[in-house]
């Protein structure tokens, strides 16, 4: 009977441990026509989870109800995703037009393409703040390939900026 209890304790502990999923958000930083491009990969669920997508189940959002979401999406977007080349913000646009859905690791994201428009392409960095007030796990994972730099990095919370210090 006791060896019965121990097995039910260590599932139930397991259960809740293997339903928390984490929020990965991806993006990849590239340029195209002298300009730095940003590709934006978030959870579907995660924006409708945050209220930036109005659907009654943040686990069945329709395309069209992403679609409906493009005005709100894009506040946020301008909001909590900054790029700065010197001292100056880059103009951030997207449109839903561009927007696509792709199945990445059992969940739908959707990949929003991003168009810059900075006065100078040197001396760049971004500043990611989405999404972290609604999941306090979130994370970006970030694809800079931006000459000079060519890394990998985490955004985090903690640490919402890359590169973490501009060059002076």
């Amino acid at each position: 009977m006791k060896y019965i209890f121990t097995l039910l304790l260590i599932a139930a502990l397991i259960k809740p441990a293997l339903a928390h999923k984490f929020s990965t958000a991806y993006m990849d930083v590239t340029q195209q026509a002298g300009q730095p491009t940003l590709l934006w990969k978030v959870a579907i669920h995660d924006l409708a989870l945050a209220g930036l997508i109005q659907a009654p189940n943040s686990h069945k959002v329709s395309w069209q109800q992403v679609l409906d979401s493009e005005a709100r999406l894009q506040g946020y977007i301008t909001q909590r995703l900054t790029l700065i080349s010197g001292n100056e913000p880059c103009q951030l646009k997207t449109a839903a037009t561009d927007w696509l859905a792709q199945r990445l690791l059992q969940d739908m994201f959707l990949l929003l393409p991003i168009q810059t428009n900075c006065v100078d392409s040197a001396d760049l960095q971004l500043s990611y703040q989405a999404l972290f007030d609604s999941q306090h796990s979130h994370k970006l994972l970030l694809s800079w390939q931006l000459p000079p730099l060519k890394a990998n990095a985490v955004l985090t919370a903690k640490s919402p900026q890359y590169p973490s210090h501009k060059a002076e």
